[in-house]
């Protein structure tokens, strides 16, 4: 590693410079950032992985450390790569700017991407809502969500990003599964586990390996094995295109994943071959490793908050993605998070911006600056996981035979009542809390479950998990499901366990099965009910921590855990009835009549019963009543 005061670095080479490829009717222009190099080439490519170069083109620094070479003609399709000379040795490595690369990665690919947008693309638009807590959020990996045979998904498209465009497919039951199973369910967005090419998986041979993607190798391209033709870069980019605009049409956003804490690799990586250390943090002359993954990003230097600036507004202005979540967002610093999201909100304001607010361990930045829960409060417009809120609903994550709130511990009532009314320490309004009880980390809500309540009637174990889902879009915040959760999803092992962490598990534990929507239907249904309820009714989706405490009460707490919650504005008042307990519980209702609108079983906007006095709540369940505070003509 060169040796360099970081310091002196950005103050005498950081700049705003464009850099990457820019095509032009009658040349092309390579820029590259490499201030302490010896020389940098250009090395141009016929094939994607194949054959040597066709020229070897020197670079001329110009500028604050910028490498630049200028061709003349319109290079459209050609194949590069960069050498760099420090200290005399040579290093081939791709553009970390490349928005292109043929197979798996190798090389970086010049394409004029205004020509790859499908037919429409100019009228597909981002997907606004008046408010972040609108939203209602689907995640899942684009491979599972298809590659089930039970999808009903054309096997030459299952697994790939032309999944999400099919229209009609069914299930072998005859519901309707993938796109129209998430605009049945009334999703307003679905968030995609990383689509940015990543390493583990080699694109020639998809099928023969499995992971998640938290392996960045090429930040700013579609990984190719969503593709159909993973060779030719440009299939992966306009069938990415064209996923973001089926769901468009639905009026369904979309949310990408992001991973900029750390890469793949350190010594292998894009980033160090263009400048060797300059992107990373050290400690002790070793690399940190707040990610836990063998390296951590040092986003708080100058060009590498630049980098990371530049590729999320490529992503939002090229693919019109609406949304970005985090991974291990507290290994990034507050100042970048914040660029990031007034740098977003030029383009779209109302971006989707979250993510984890912890590490992978300890990192090589000042705990003040870290982008981290504790921080909340000095993050602007960023949302995050309330794991405090998952833990109390269905028990710690960690411990497979902790039990939560629907499962029987409640003396957690008064935890959960502060997840229902958004009231955590951390966040300023319910905008900035994402609730969820299941992602794709850790056991599935029903295997967590099927371990934690072994010895509970299958039965109870459903209205627990209809319970868990409730209280997440009953909540205030920003309600976040797995897809499939909706259906029980459960990823069992052979031996029968449960699989904690399926980040390369293969295709028979981590797809969606289809077939368990047909199985779990009514399951399904109640949850699009509690969805499409939540739509309808403001007082579910307040904005502000005013709000809430203004439209909201709290009766006085019950010895076995049960709530009462009350939601009012001038036009209508909710009552939400919590019984967590394995007997039916009656609870004393404000004085008037009461529409009831959910059960542990229906959900309806017209009135299921008319109720005063008192109302008798099943075991396991929460009942939602209704009553209008004017008076109806008629």
């Amino acid at each position: 590693m060169i040796h360099y005061s970081l310091e002196d670095i950005d103050s005498s080479y950081a700049c705003d410079e464009e850099l990457g490829v820019s095509l032009y009717s009658d040349r092309t222009v390579f820029r590259v950032w490499a201030p302490l190099a010896e020389a940098v080439e250009v090395n141009l490519y016929e094939s994607g992985d194949e054959g040597c170069p066709l020229f070897v083109k020197p670079m001329t620094k110009v500028g604050r450390g910028v490498w630049q070479l200028e061709l003349d003609g319109n290079a459209d399709g050609i194949f590069y790569t960069y050498t760099y000379s420090y200290n005399g040795e040579r290093t081939e490595g791709v553009d970390p700017y490349a928005r292109a690369a043929g197979i798996n990665g190798k090389r970086g690919c010049v394409l004029e991407l205004s020509r790859l947008n499908p037919r429409g693309w100019e009228e597909s638009d981002f997907v606004s809502l008046s408010r972040p807590t609108d939203a209602v959020i689907a995640e899942t990996h684009v491979r599972d969500f298809s590659k089930h045979p039970s999808s009903g998904i054309d096997s030459a498209d299952r697994g790939l990003f032309r999944a999400f465009t099919v229209t009609g497919s069914l299930t072998p039951g005859g519901l309707p599964s993938c796109l129209g199973h998430i605009r049945r369910m009334g999703y307003t967005h679905v968030h995609l586990l990383p689509i940015a090419d990543y390493g583990r998986l080699d694109e020639t041979c998809p099928e023969a390996s499995y992971n998640w993607g938290y392996d960045p190798e090429n930040y700013n391209l579609p990984e190719g094995s969503y593709s159909s033709d993973p060779y030719d870069p440009r299939t992966r980019i306009l069938e990415l295109k064209e996923l973001v605009m089926s769901l468009h049409k639905s009026g369904i956003g979309v949310i990408m994943d992001v991973v900029y804490n750390h890469t793949f690799k350190l010594d292998g990586s894009a980033l160090s071959k263009a400048f060797p250390g300059y992107y990373y943090r050290y400690k002790d002359g070793k690399p940190s490793n707040g990610s836990g993954c063998g390296n951590e990003i040092a986003s708080e230097r100058a060009m590498v908050r630049k980098y990371i600036v530049d590729s999320l507004c490529f992503w939002a202005r090229e693919y019109k993605i609406d949304g970005f979540r985090f991974d291990l967002m507290a290994v990034l610093d507050i100042d970048t998070m914040n660029e990031v999201s007034r740098r977003l909100r030029e383009i779209n304001p109302g971006v989707l911006l979250y993510g984890e607010g912890w590490t992978g361990g300890a990192i090589a930045l000042d705990g003040k600056s870290s982008a981290s829960k504790a921080n909340a409060g000095r993050l602007d417009g960023i949302a995050f996981f309330n794991d405090g809120y998952r833990d109390a609903l269905k028990g710690e994550t960690f411990v497979d035979a902790a039990v939560g709130y629907v499962s029987g511990n409640h003396i957690l009532r008064d935890r959960i009542v502060d997840g229902l009314l958004g009231r955590e320490k951390w966040a300023d309004s319910p905008s900035r809390i994402v609730n969820y009880c299941e992602a794709h980390d850790n056991l599935t809500l029903w295997d967590k479950l099927a371990v934690s309540a072994v010895s509970c009637h299958e039965r109870d174990r459903k209205k627990m998990a209809r319970l868990a889902m409730a209280l997440v879009l009953l909540a205030q915040g920003i309600p976040l499901l797995q897809l499939g959760q909706e259906f029980l999803r459960s990823k069992p092992l052979e031996d029968g366990g449960f699989e904690h962490n399926s980040y390369a598990s293969p295709d028979s534990v981590n797809s969606l099965k289809w077939d368990m929507l047909d199985e779990n239907s009514e399951d399904a249904q109640y949850i699009a009910g509690l969805i499409g309820y939540r739509k309808r009714h403001r007082l579910l989706r307040l904005g502000s921590s005013e709000e809430v405490q203004t439209r909201s009460y709290v009766a006085d707490p019950s010895a076995e855990g049960t709530i009462m919650l009350r939601l009012f504005d001038d036009s209508e008042e909710l009552l939400v009835l919590v019984n967590p307990i394995s007997r039916a519980k009656i609870f004393m209702l404000p004085d008037g009549e009461w529409e009831v609108n959910i059960t542990d079983c229906c959900v309806s906007e017209s009135p299921l019963a008319i109720c005063c006095e008192g109302m008798f709540v099943p075991p396991i369940s929460v009942m939602v009543l209704k009553r209008y505070r004017w008076k109806r003509s008629g």
